[in-house]
Parts: structure tokens; sequence; C-alpha cells
């Protein structure tokens, strides 16, 4: 599979459209409904629809330890010292 980008990976979807990004792979949409409802793959309930992130799913993927590299969050800068407030 591909590397997706920090932004890509907070993008919002269905699990019907979640299933269509899988599609080739065991993510079916009646298993990812199933892992969603049993709480296995966090999600929000929105109507009749439940609604996941991409983190979420590769998340549940990689057994729980789903880790960005590094890179995927672009220039990490220093915060600045007038920032910090004690």
């Amino acid at each position: 599979m591909q590397t997706m980008q920090c932004t890509e990976l907070s993008q919002v979807l269905t699990v019907e459209a979640a299933a269509k990004l899988y599609e080739g792979t065991a993510l079916t949409q009646s298993a990812i409904r199933r892992l969603v409802r049993s709480g296995e793959i966090p999600s929000r309930k929105v109507g009749a629809k439940y609604l996941i992130t991409i983190f979420a799913i590769e998340n549940w993927l990689n057994g729980g330890v789903f880790q960005p590299r590094l890179s995927d969050y672009g220039t990490i800068r220093p915060v600045s010292e007038r920032l910090i407030t004690r």
C-alpha cells in the first residue's frame, strides 16, 4: 500500500468510502462496519452513518501501534520561548 501523508490520515470517511479505499483487501464494507460497531476502530455516529478516519483504520491495521514517520508531519520547528507560559 502507498504511504499516506498526514493530511490524508485525518480525512474522515463513511464506512462505504473506507471500503472503496481499501478495495481488494479483507477490509470489506461489512468487515469495517463490524469493527466499528465492536469499537475496535474508533468512530463517530452521525445520524445513521458511522464516520471514521483513515488514521483509525491504519492504526487498527498495524495492531494499534501506527506511528506515521516524522517526515509525514513536515518540518518541525522549535517553539519560541515567548510562547511558553509558566
